[in-house]
């Protein structure tokens, strides 16, 4: 039986491979680097001009595996960041001073989101809610100006 099933996925990716189609693009990463530059997963992220801007996510990399520690809201990243990835800069903006239902969105991890213009869309998330204190999936939609936003975190504290 062992061998059956060991023959029928064989066939089954030798069939995929023969059906496989040359992409019509190529794709190469080329690594950048930023002193200083915290490291975060599973952001929202939003472009104007050269600048960059990140939102939400997790500091603290993989969440553990044990469900009463995953999430926990030490790991939850409280700042906006704006990089200017051609001159190797960054500026942060603590999330602190919004009100608490949009510190609680604003830092959750995996949210939907889609830029259209100058204005960026998030929806969703999950994390640790302050207010509700407990774990959710947020049920709001954020419209952010990404311009305002990243004139507003560039004014601030700067790095």
């Amino acid at each position: 039986m062992r061998y059956l099933l060991a023959l029928a996925v064989l066939a089954f990716a030798l069939a995929a491979h023969l059906r496989a189609q040359d992409a019509p693009f190529t794709l190469q990463l080329e690594e950048m680097s930023v002193a200083g530059l915290p490291g975060i997963q599973s952001y929202a992220y939003g472009q104007h001009e050269n600048l960059w801007v990140i939102i939400g996510g997790r500091t603290d990399g993989l969440h553990r595996r044990q469900p009463w520690a995953s999430f926990d809201e030490a790991g939850h990243n409280r700042d906006i960041l704006v990089i200017d990835p051609e001159k190797g800069r960054f500026w942060y903006a603590p999330i602190q001073t919004l009100p608490l239902h949009q510190q609680d969105q604003l830092s959750a991890t995996n949210m939907e989101f889609h830029q259209d213009g100058p204005t960026l869309y998030l929806v969703g998330g999950y994390g640790y809610s302050q207010t509700v204190d407990d774990k959710i999936t947020y049920a709001m939609l954020t419209a952010v100006d990404v311009p305002g936003l990243i004139q507003a975190v560039q004014a601030g504290v700067s790095r």
